[in-house]
């Protein structure tokens, strides 16, 4: 089989933690093993909001929580664009996550739980978190975070302390 060197990648993905555990225990650098799209076994297990397949990853010796996928994307931007993902983000923030990382496109975590209209992680990032997230990043389009959450309808994003300045 052609991709059996990314089967832990589809183990991550399905979210079979007995798998991952047993990759891992065979070869530990699997854990650090790009895949054809990119990704290492910590982006899939973030998408599919596996907790317990990203804490045994983020276990794993020489873990970086800001590694990025081959589009820029963090395991923490990925987990916070997952419905109902606040285990895994909080496990991520622990980690020392960097809410501020950007992607290729120059967009951070902020910009995406914008556009979740995630309000409540939001002011987590926003007000709790240190250090905290910055409303002021323009992504490459030149868009702040703010644009994002209107561009979804989400007036209750504009209130948030910490949005982009007014212009003119």
């Amino acid at each position: 089989m052609a991709d059996e060197k990314y089967e832990i990648h589809a183990a991550a993905r399905e979210g079979r933690l007995a798998a991952v555990e047993s990759f891992l225990n065979a070869n530990p650098k699997l854990a650090k093993l790009k895949d054809l799209d990119g990704r290492l076994p910590i982006h899939w297990a973030a998408s599919a909001n596996s907790y317990d397949i990203v804490a045994l990853l983020a276990d794993q010796k020489g873990f970086d929580p800001d590694v990025q996928d081959d589009s820029g994307w963090t395991p923490l931007m990925i987990a916070a664009s997952v419905k109902d993902s606040d285990r895994v983000v909080d496990l991520l923030l622990a980690r020392g996550a960097d809410v501020n990382q950007t992607t290729n496109s120059g967009q951070t975590v902020l910009h995406f739980i914008a556009s979740k209209s995630n309000l409540d992680l939001a002011r987590k990032l926003l007000e709790s978190h240190q250090p905290p997230a910055s409303a002021r990043v323009r992504d490459k389009r030149g868009q702040y975070p703010l644009h994002r959450a209107a561009a979804v309808g989400s007036a209750p994003m504009r209130g948030l302390h910490g949005a982009a300045p007014r212009r003119g």
